[in-house]
């Protein structure tokens, strides 16, 4: 009266494979709440992966050889672990990387040229810049370097960085010092 191997199998494998495309559309949020659980460390793609080889593998075990269910499950959680482990470090791995190389530091901006969007006021007033980069365009708070107004248009130099307050120390003698290296040489 209980219930067949083989139909445990499927309905294994079509659950795991729904919960994969919902984790393929939805990954973001299921990360997030895999990573809020104190302690956790397991990523949903392996788990769900490993269950529909798993569930897949013991299916085709059951329906096309002669070996016992038991010899069937063992080999499937071979397989399934061995191409886990693949799928991990051959693609997640590389993809974690990859994702997380994406971001920059604001230190990364020193050197580079901005345009003031919104006019940045006398001593310690703030005001804004527009950093294009080579994937994006993005504004930033920003102060003078010396003090000096400038006023809304105007190129300007990354300086440096006020870490405390997150805010970009900008200048524009800083550029026409190079400016004018340049024209020199």
């Amino acid at each position: 009266m209980g219930i067949e191997l083989t139909t445990i199998y499927l309905t294994g494998l079509i659950i795991a494979g729904s919960l994969t495309l919902i984790n393929a559309l939805l990954g973001d949020i299921l990360d997030f709440l895999f990573e809020s659980v104190p302690g956790a460390f397991i990523n949903p793609t392996v788990v769900l992966s490993f269950i529909a080889v798993l569930c897949g593998s013991g299916f085709i075990f059951e329906n096309s050889t002669t070996f016992d269910s038991l010899t069937g499950f063992l080999i499937s959680v071979v397989i399934a672990l061995c191409l886990v482990v693949l799928l991990h470090m051959l693609v997640l791995a590389p993809l974690s990387k990859a994702e997380s190389s994406i971001g920059f530091h604001m230190t990364d901006l020193i050197g580079d040229y901005a345009t003031v969007t919104t006019s940045i006021g006398e001593g310690e007033d703030y005001g804004e810049i527009i950093v294009k980069t080579t994937f994006s365009i993005r504004g930033f708070p920003a102060k003078s370097m010396n003090g000096l107004p400038i006023r809304s248009g105007e190129e300007v130099q990354i300086v440096d960085v006020d870490k405390e307050n997150q805010v970009l120390l900008v200048s524009v003698e800083e550029k026409k010092m190079i400016t004018e290296e340049k024209n020199h040489e």
